[in-house]
């Protein structure tokens, strides 16, 4: 899977923009019925576009959640046309659970679930049971991978009604048809969620995200839709590597009856918006708006908004902020520090099932509280020893105690690149527990489907020269200690980078939790996050020693400040930090007195509430360097 450029001239300037890469082209899982549901061999489904594949496919997500089978495995996919005649609802009204499913799809193109024109139904595939009233904010880890969505000829049908709090992800997915709404994150209390390298095509509205707790958005195509590419109200949205094509608007960013506090906030970086309303704008903002580096062709302007920073012409917009940039020190320049930015790499998935090596049958065994260091490494050696690439757990089942336990540390060394949990792959650990990537790890080490999930989370550690290490999918505290690329994807994990120069880039990031000294600390660092929201009290990112953060999109819950906690959101200690697009909210309680505390040098200065001051927040820019 590789990344491609196009290069594109726009009023006699060149520019190379990025596109999303081709999905990998084909995945494969063991032969592990204790691990892995496939849809065609264990539960009849044909695939062939023409007999009714719904009560297989609805079956296989309850089983993924581990409905009927205690416990929780991957719904695997294999090419063909599924042909569905109802919605397929993730957990159902009576299921206590909200945990799941975990499905992947053989390939983006060769698995289409296609519903029958003139259905008329809410949606294909909604990952909430109800349409209303969520209940909680407690509907975890809903995993899609690698299919396309068709609508048919619904007009009032949605392709996907996505819900998921904390951990979610949609992605290398294809939504097509001639429907509603392509991807509608719909209902309150949902998110923070990831949707990445999906395709939405041929909707009224391309994505819809209103009423969260925050969205990332990393490498989305939206085209043909008949209205709007992206709606945005009552949430905060970081945005990468947008296109939108043949669409009458681009983006909306909405003002819900015209109360500032619920406008929407959006922080996009990279952005191409072809082919619209030739008498209109591409972005069409009432909120909050950050945007840099976006290129718009077909429209009448690139941005218009009746906010401070006024309406864009284009071609190209550099960098627009669409409020006052806030600043404790006037020297601070009126711009975001923009650091590199790089994509997750390339970790090649392992066709080849005899490169599979359970950790299970090596000693591991989840629910029986003894300690699983010694199978894991065990299996890590083995697979190691004779060139194998993946290391994986089966998925927990049950209530509590269900994990695996991790009291020591763990080496991820030789051939080994890809440890997976196949289904929720819990693992609690204790005071010492840690897996580690050195100097004699792959390349490219990849950790996905691992959660601690109410627990101590083990540690992961990059403590080589030049190692990668990448984490998709799980709550592991990530700790930096050497030189080697870190990248997190779709994590609710605290993070720490305590060496000089190394640097991490996540995407939609959920640190959660009480915390003096920094849930995120960044010491000499750079640190790139697209998308992240939190919660409770106390300092949310500390940079210090010289480190330099940047931030698109935050979503901050306070859950009350007592009036003597004077921890900042931020605390920047002679570094460098900027935030693009934060809304902060505290319902019936205070927010932070203290917004951002920034010391240069010898002098400390703060964003302090004033008395009787407003203690929502919504900036388009911060500026701390």
């Amino acid at each position: 899977m590789s990344l491609w450029f196009q290069v594109v001239v726009l009023a006699g300037v060149v520019f190379a923009l990025a596109f999303s890469p081709a999905p990998p082209r084909s995945i494969i899982f063991p032969n592990d019925p204790e691990a892995v549901i496939d849809l065609k061999r264990d539960l009849g489904a044909k695939g062939d576009g023409i007999h009714d594949d719904t009560e297989a496919l609805q079956r296989g997500i309850h089983m993924s959640c581990g409905r009927g089978t205690n416990r929780t495995k991957v719904l695997y996919i294999p090419n063909g046309i599924y042909r569905v005649t109802k919605t397929l609802i993730v957990n159902s009204p009576e299921d206590r659970s909200g945990i799941g499913p975990w499905i992947y799809g053989q390939s983006r193109d060769g698995v289409i679930i296609k519903l029958d024109d003139g259905a008329n139904v809410g949606a294909v595939l909604q990952t909430h049971p109800r349409d209303e009233n969520p209940g909680s904010a407690d509907w975890f880890m809903r995993t899609i991978y690698n299919l396309t969505i068709d609508v048919g000829n619904n007009p009032n049908t949605d392709g996907i009604r996505f819900f998921s709090n904390n951990t979610g992800i949609l992605k290398n997915v294809r939504v097509r048809g001639r429907g509603r709404i392509g991807i509608n994150s719909f209902m309150g209390l949902n998110g923070p969620n990831l949707i990445q390298d999906v395709i939405v095509e041929g909707f009224e509205v391309g994505i819809r995200s209103e009423w969260m707790w925050g969205q990332t958005l990393s490498r989305v195509t939206i085209r043909n839709c008949r209205r709007v590419g992206l709606e945005v109200e009552g949430n905060t949205v970081a945005v990468e590597n947008l296109v939108v094509e043949n669409t009458p608007l681009a983006v909306h960013i909405k003002l819900p009856q015209d109360w500032f506090w619920w406008a929407g906030v959006v922080a996009i970086v990279g952005g191409r918006f072809v082919n619209g309303d030739p008498n209109g704008p591409a972005i069409l903002n009432e909120g909050v708006l950050y945007a840099r580096n976006v290129i718009v062709s077909g429209f009448k302007m690139a941005i218009r908004s009746k906010t401070p920073g006024g309406d864009v012409v284009g071609p190209k917009v550099s960098e627009y902020v669409s409020h006052e940039v806030k600043r404790l020190f006037d020297e601070a320049p009126p711009r975001a520090i923009k650091l590199p930015i790089k994509r997750e790499p390339t970790v090649p998935w392992e066709t080849n099932p005899q490169n599979w090596v359970c950790a299970n049958d090596f000693g591991a065994v989840y629910g029986d509280n003894k300690d699983d260091t010694e199978a894991i490494q065990k299996a890590i050696d083995f697979a190691a020893s004779r060139r194998k690439t993946v290391v994986y757990l089966r998925g927990i089942g049950g209530h509590d105690p269900n994990w695996y336990t991790l009291n020591g540390e763990v080496r991820v060394h030789g051939t080994v690149r890809h440890i997976i949990g196949l289904g929720f792959g819990r693992i609690i650990a204790g005071e010492n527990g840690k897996f580690i990537v050195d100097d004699q790890s792959a390349p490219v080490v990849k950790f996905e489907n691992i959660q601690a999930f109410g627990g101590r989370p083990p540690i992961v550690e990059n403590r080589s020269k030049n190692r990668t290490l990448v984490l998709e999918n799980c709550d592991l505290k990530v700790l930096g200690t050497g030189k080697g690329d870190i990248f997190v994807t779709n994590c609710p994990s605290h993070v720490e980078i305590r060496s000089k120069g190394q640097s991490l880039w996540a995407r939609q990031l959920n640190p959660e939790g009480d915390s003096d000294i920094g849930l995120v600390i960044n010491s000499g660092g750079n640190l790139w996050i697209l998308g992240m929201k939190s919660e409770g009290r106390g300092v949310r990112i500390r940079t210090e020693n010289g480190g330099r953060t940047e931030v698109f999109g935050v979503f901050m819950y306070g859950f009350g400040t007592p009036p003597e906690d004077n921890r900042p959101l931020f605390d920047i200690d002679n570094a460098q930090m900027c935030v693009m697009g934060i809304r902060e909210i505290a319902f019936n309680a205070p927010t932070y007195n203290v917004k951002v505390r920034e010391r240069r040098g010898n002098e400390t200065r703060e964003f302090r509430l004033k008395p009787g001051e407003h203690g929502w927040i919504g900036w388009a820019l911060y500026s701390g360097w």
